[in-house]
């Protein structure tokens, strides 16, 4: 397994980058998303253009891989906390062959799926799963998850546990434990990547999966085309966090809990749902790339290590 390096934590004091590699957001959630980091103690930096003209982002991708590329390299700054996902990182990394970041803490989620993959992959970086800066900015994020996300952040907690996972299949409810890199995150973001230099690897990995919006048909769709491909190979486990709005046509059924159901029974790998990460309003902090531990048996416990140095 490669090795990641420690990250250093937040403090009262640090700078904070905060950029928009996918879709922008109002001017009143920026400034409202700034005043809360100022208010933890944090510097905040931002691009005077985060968020230009563009037909479907925050602005150009070359715009935005600028700014990206400069927080990322940038020494004095010991996180980015990104603005807002919707789509558009995906562009950008081939402008980030050639970029070689300083190690500092990356958080966000559901479009950053595809940072965060590179990232691990290609930098050997700790990532995190956790709230958007915009979301903060509307006051959604429940406040026990906004501690915990700080304590985490600032190297209080070593490791972040998740209680009472679901088993799917008879591998999942069979006890033991399974030791193993963990990444992952939006189901649809990492499917795009098949068949791309940036394809998510899960050989040997515990692989996270969560969405919103897609119908069942279409979550369908994506787990066979992974299957397909032949990304599950050796894949350790997979634990499915929210998957939530996928309600049919004119009616409130959701068929998702059934189908990952279904479509777990066929594995050849531990399968568990009930992780309290993704869209939904608890978003837990879910820290990526480091070695975590997933417990087997009739509840799953997931222990994730941060990768964030204590504090003394």
């Amino acid at each position: 397994m490669n090795k990641t390096k420690q990250l250093v934590p937040l403090k009262k004091g640090s700078l904070v980058d905060v950029v928009a590699p996918g879709f922008g957001c109002s001017e009143l959630d920026l400034q409202n998303g700034i005043t809360w980091l100022e208010a933890q103690g944090f510097r905040v930096r931002v691009p005077k253009d985060i968020c230009g003209l563009d037909l479907l982002h925050s602005n150009s991708d070359k715009i935005r891989a600028k700014q990206l590329i400069q927080a990322l390299v940038k020494k004095d700054s010991s996180a980015i906390w990104f603005l807002r996902g919707g789509y558009g990182t995906n562009r950008l990394l081939p402008y980030l062959t050639n970029a070689k970041p300083h190690p500092k803490i990356l958080i966000g989620i559901s479009d950053l799926t595809s940072l965060h993959s590179f990232a691990i992959q290609k930098w050997k970086m700790n990532v995190f799963h956790g709230p958007l800066l915009d979301r903060i900015g509307k006051g959604i994020v429940p406040p026990l998850v906004l501690i915990e996300t700080l304590d985490v952040l600032k190297g209080l907690i070593p490791q972040v546990e998740f209680l009472g996972l679901k088993p799917l299949n008879p591998l999942a409810s069979k006890k033991g434990k399974i030791k193993a890199q963990i990444v992952g995150g939006n189901l649809k973001v990492i499917e795009s990547h098949v068949g791309t230099p940036h394809k998510l690897s899960f050989e040997n990995r515990i692989v996270m999966f969560e969405e919103i919006g897609e119908r069942a048909y279409r979550v369908d769709r994506m787990l066979f085309h992974l299957e397909q491909s032949r990304s599950f190979k050796k894949c350790k486990a997979v634990i499915f966090g929210h998957f939530i709005q996928d309600f049919e046509p004119g009616s409130s059924i959701s068929k998702n809990s059934e189908l990952l159901e279904n479509w777990a029974a066929k594995q050849n790998f531990a399968v568990f749902s009930g992780l309290p990460c993704g869209h939904d309003i608890e978003q837990r902090i879910l820290p990526l790339g480091g070695s975590a531990v997933l417990e087997t048996g009739k509840i799953g416990v997931l222990t994730c290590p941060t990768g964030v140095a204590l504090c003394d």
